[in-house]
């Protein structure tokens, strides 16, 4: 073979003139070029094409061997759907490792449900009792993280096969044996066979900012200059980027273990400790500073714990320890105190303490971070020090951790409850009417329900209709396949590798329609080769899925249709409400009003269901709209108050009156005011308007701070009401922020 350089023609024989008939061929590789570019800018990676032969490969190997090899119709029908259901429906990602042990978890789960299917199958009310039942349940597990709701579709399946006719209970033994064939040849295929690649790991992420924190925090003290400008910028960028919204679906660390609890904590501690670094930065060089060294000091403690936690999340260094920073902190309090005696009624006093709140709500943080990243690499107890109120998870115990997961989602409120009730009902809609009007082939019927119904009737509608005419041309095709094929078992087994592997790889990268069309034939060619089939089998290939999809439209139109959109804005409302109630209870016991217990905020719980709520908001079509809502403002300020709330009420566990009545009265009425505007904007949430509770005036009395020379005598109870007042004014400004959020163009009426 001869080769040139790009530009210039190929070598030719001395004398020997070019002719029109090369261009083509010339043009060739820059065709090939451009197809594979496409391709690689829908397909990144080529990962749909990689899963397709890998889920081929086992699918046809185990329904080959079973079919003609052992003549087993019933075992191949359950080799190649046990890797079809895992591999085809099911997303199971990760490290190689990880996967081989998901896939080895799911195979007695599966086990177990293709048994109950296989028992209940004898009378219809009881295979669609427990398809109620089962769908449910299987639904509803992913609150456990995106690990189970990625299995989900695939265990629906391994209960949908069995629990149709002919009642068989006998080939249990046969089901379960090509269950095990096809999960082996999964797994094999899974590590062997164009591996998927191990996607980049989160707590990467975390570090990594982590690392931008600590280098701005040791650049905080200095003078404003374009270099610390551009590292606030950067660190601002990093921080927003560690949002779980931005952090694709499938590496969410969203589990109720312990190992995602931290990491989720990890993240939010990092992206508050950059963001109360800014507060303190402005604070420092505009507004006066409190004494350098008290700062510096403390600083310089939470800066080594903000690395040794970015160390040990990148498995380069031990677990960090609380002790030295609790030790920092301890003296900052004492020292801070002894400088408030000192300076009495000096007029940078109320600056300073400002200046003094910023960097130790950074080092309480950053105690949290510690907590965290130890659970996250599954360290042991620290024994040097107690971790905070907010890393309450590191001590629980697995059950206990996923009984509380649990019973937070128990709420009509919660989307997983919801879809989970909306698909059960839907499945056993599906399976009742296969029965009730004798639907051929059911398991069809109930494969459109699971595959179509969407968590919101618009999203449901716009998956119909290219499944529906993707369904219809494949039926087509089959007809034409099974007519001129006819009982020619040789060319389906053939066909049938070639076409299942264009079926998965066009579904991912050129949409549903494309699936359909090649999953109907692939259909027709299995069925083929398990009992005679004539172009009838297309026919109803066709009815069943309209079936299918239609029962799943209709109860998706009758059970929460609006899915996360609709929801959105109940969340929001009802995690306002429940901030303005804690806000007031917080005050109180850090004024010493109320000594009982603050125990966990009412805000904590709303506010993983508004997380859960926005994120499947967002996923929806007719959900984030340039006009709509700043939902992911008013979430976070959600987050703030629960996890600020937590810290004030463990920084200060028993507290009594406040010594200045006066001042006392101050710090009552405005946490009264912040908490009346919470609840206006509530209300204007509820109402589809804008917010106008006067959140700006209210920020600018709060500025003007209540401290004066009396409160050197009482330097701890002094602490006390800087916290309570500093955390007012934070509201405020958020309040602020919020109703911003809130504030939509008056042409859209937001959904």
């Amino acid at each position: 073979m001869t080769s040139h350089r790009p530009g210039t023609e190929p070598d030719s024989a001395p004398g020997a003139r070019s002719s029109p008939q090369a261009a083509p061929s010339a043009a060739a590789p820059e065709v090939t070029h451009g197809i594979r570019a496409w391709l690689r800018r829908r397909d990144p990676g080529l990962a749909a094409i990689r899963k397709a032969i890998r889920v081929t490969v086992a699918a046809c190997v185990g329904f080959f061997a079973c079919r003609y090899g052992l003549g087993d119709t019933v075992t191949a029908t359950y080799a190649a759907f046990g890797a079809i259901a895992m591999g085809g429906l099911s997303d199971v990602f990760g490290a190689p490792a990880i996967r081989t042990r998901v896939y080895l978890a799911a195979l007695p789960v599966a086990a177990a449900l293709v048994a109950l299917g296989t028992a209940l199958a004898g009378h219809t009310w009881s295979a669609v009792l427990g398809m109620l039942v089962v769908g449910f349940l299987v639904a509803f597990a992913g609150v456990g993280g995106p690990r189970l709701i990625g299995l989900a579709n695939g265990m629906q399946l391994f209960y949908i096969l069995p629990c149709f006719p002919p009642y068989a209970p006998e080939t249990l033994p046969d089901r379960l044996a090509g269950l095990v064939v096809g999960f082996g040849l999964l797994i094999l295929a899974d590590r062997v066979l164009l591996p998927a690649p191990t996607p980049p790991a989160f707590c990467t992420k975390i570090a990594e900012t982590a690392e931008l924190v600590a280098g701005y925090l040791e650049r905080v003290r200095a003078n404003p200059d374009s270099e610390q400008l551009e590292l606030r910028a950067a660190t601002e960028d990093a921080i927003e980027a560690l949002r779980l919204t931005s952090v694709p679906v499938p590496q969410r660390p969203t589990g109720p273990g312990r190992r995602d609890r931290g990491l989720t904590h990890a993240a939010g501690a990092v992206r508050i400790i950059g963001a109360r670094a800014a507060v303190l930065d402005a604070l420092l060089h505009r507004r006066g500073a409190p004494p350098a060294q008290l700062t510096a000091e403390l600083l310089a403690a939470v800066r080594t714990s903000v690395l040794e936690s970015a160390s040990a999340l990148r498995g380069s260094g031990p677990a960090p320890v609380a002790g030295p920073l609790l030790i920092a902190i301890e003296t900052y309090l004492e020292r801070r105190a002894d400088w408030i005696a000192e300076r009495g009624d000096s007029t940078d006093l109320p600056r300073g303490l400002r200046a003094g709140v910023a960097a130790l709500a950074i080092a309480e943080s950053t105690r949290g971070l510690v907590a965290a990243v130890r659970a996250a690499v599954g360290a042991g107890q620290d024994r040097t020090g107690e971790a905070p109120s907010t890393a309450w998870y590191t001590s629980a115990s697995t059950a206990r951790l996923w009984w509380t997961r649990l019973l937070a989602h128990l709420t009509p409120r919660s989307v997983y409850l919801q879809n989970a009730v909306r698909l059960a009902i839907g499945l056993a809609v599906a399976r009742a009417a296969v029965d009730v009007f004798n639907l051929s082939h059911g398991l069809w019927v109930l494969l459109a329900t699971l595959t179509l119904m969407r968590t919101s009737l618009i999203a449901s509608g716009a998956a119909l209709l290219p499944a529906f005419t993707g369904t219809l041309v494949g039926a087509a095709l089959a007809a034409g396949l099974l007519t001129l094929i006819g009982g020619n078992a040789v060319l389906y087994a053939v066909l049938l590798p070639v076409v299942m592997v264009l079926t998965y790889a066009a579904g991912s990268v050129l949409g549903a329609f494309y699936g359909q069309v090649g999953f109907s034939v692939v259909i027709a060619m299995l069925f083929a080769q398990l009992a005679p089939a004539t172009w009838e089998l297309a026919g109803y290939r066709l009815l069943d899925v309209v079936a299918g999809g239609l029962i799943g439209t209709a109860i998706g139109a009758a059970v929460w249709p609006r899915g996360g959109t609709g929801e959105i804005r109940r969340i929001a409302e009802a995690a306002l409400r429940a901030g303005a109630d804690d806000v007031v209870s917080t005050v109180d016991a850090l004024g010493g009003v109320d000594r009982r217990p603050a125990g966990k905020p009412r805000t904590d719980h709303l506010a993983a269901l508004f997380e859960n709520t926005y994120s499947q908001y967002r996923s929806e079509p007719g959900g984030p709209k340039g006009g709509d809502v700043d939902w992911l403002s008013v979430l976070s300020v959600v987050h703030r108050i629960a996890g600020d709330a937590k810290v004030l009420t463990s920084r200060h566990p028993e507290t009594d009156p406040l010594p200045w009545p006066e001042v006392a009265d101050r710090i009552d009425d405005a946490a009264r005011d912040v908490a009346t505007g919470y609840l206006e904007v509530a209300e204007a949430i509820a109402a589809r308007r804008a917010s106008n509770c006067g959140s700006a005036v209210l920020v600018g009395r709060l500025r003007t701070h209540p401290l004066n020379a009396r409160f050197a005598a009482e330097p701890y109870a002094a602490l006390r009401a800087l916290d309570a007042w500093g955390w007012l004014l934070a509201l405020a400004s958020d309040l602020d922020r919020v109703e911003r959020a809130l504030a939509v163009p008056p042409a859209r009426v937001p959904g």
